[in-house]
């Protein structure tokens, strides 16, 4: 799959703030880096500024890749996405969604509402988000099937405390994108490395 897949993530405010910060950062480090001898180009031949020039990209790709350069809010978010799968064996192939699958945009059966104060648009590589999305949907489908039949058992404002507490069973089994992105975004800010090396 190729493109970006656009996602707004809604998180703490400290978390986000801190975000940008070492997103921040990672822009001061890829300046110096940038600065390095090695990187100059100016009064080279034509080709042999070019093999530089690339050279350059694939070493802000390897550091982006190692969580060594984090410069961009869409890197960041990239690095944590694939720890995160990584971390919960999700690194993998999943079979296509099914049409009764939540969409790509909007909320998930069984989303909790939560007061977040702060949020993030990532723009995330569209095979990653999809990955995400397929992980999400395969380990919760039975839980959003309970939902989804609760709510039709119980529709309109419910207030026994019995079948709100069957609710939330069924809904704390459910894992969205959002869970995923809220989380990654937190373990690239713990396990990120702040200095290439």
């Amino acid at each position: 799959m190729v493109g970006v897949t656009t996602v707004t993530v809604r998180l703490d405010e400290v978390v986000a703030a801190e975000a940008r910060r070492r997103v921040e950062e990672g822009k001061r480090v890829r300046a110096v880096l940038s600065a390095d001898d090695r990187w100059y180009t100016y009064r080279l031949p034509r080709e042999e500024a070019a093999r530089v020039r690339a050279a350059w990209r694939a070493e802000v790709e390897r550091l982006r890749t190692a969580g060594e350069l984090l410069d961009t809010l869409d890197v960041l978010a990239a690095f944590g996405v694939r720890a995160e799968l990584r971390a919960r064996g999700w690194d993998r192939h999943w079979p296509p969604l099914p049409p009764e699958a939540p969409a790509e945009k909007g909320r998930w059966p069984g989303s909790r509402d939560r007061c977040f104060a702060g949020s993030l648009t990532l723009r995330l590589p569209a095979g990653l988000a999809a990955q995400t999305r397929a992980g999400c949907w395969d380990v919760s489908k039975g839980a959003i099937a309970e939902v989804r039949r609760w709510r039709d058992r119980s529709p309109g404002t419910v207030r026994d405390a019995t079948e709100l507490a069957l609710y939330e069973q069924h809904a704390a089994s459910i894992t969205t994108p959002g869970d995923i992105w809220r989380a990654a975004i937190r373990r690239s800010l713990t396990t990120a490395r702040s200095e290439p090396r």
